[in-house]
């Protein structure tokens, strides 16, 4: 299954994407001094890099990586807000995402048994 971007080109689009993020951030907001304020781009540029594998890619699995990349992103971009969060409350939401990640790999295993394949454009004569 040919994905929709070939493997050279999606790590330009991701390393550009990431230039931007750290680019457009150094430009705009210039008075930062510690380790903290590389959030903002760090978090945009992972969630930018998700949602490039998440719509380039038609194998299911590699949807399911590009949407936990995206939802890190978002988890590093809510660091920023959240930062005297109890360790009670990580520890849950790390249970929540092994969860999560256990139950999507059950979920492709089921679809790759019964369909043969995971491209996601085979998928189409399913609609109602």
């Amino acid at each position: 299954v040919e994905p929709l971007l070939g493997f050279i080109p999606s790590v330009v689009l991701g390393a550009a994407g990431t230039a931007a993020a750290f680019f457009f951030y150094n430009r705009f907001v210039p008075q930062h001094t510690d380790a903290a304020a590389m959030i903002i781009p760090s978090a945009i540029s992972t969630i930018f890099v998700g949602f490039i594998i998440l719509t380039t890619r038609y194998k299911a699995i590699t949807q399911v990586i590009g949407y936990l990349i995206l939802e890190n992103g978002i988890f590093i971009f809510s660091m920023l807000l959240l930062v005297a969060i109890p360790m009670v409350i990580e520890m849950g939401m790390l249970l929540d995402l092994f969860v999560s990640v256990f139950v999507i790999s059950i979920i492709t295993n089921h679809i790759n048994r019964a369909f043969s394949s995971l491209d996601t454009r085979r998928k189409n004569t399913l609609k109602e």
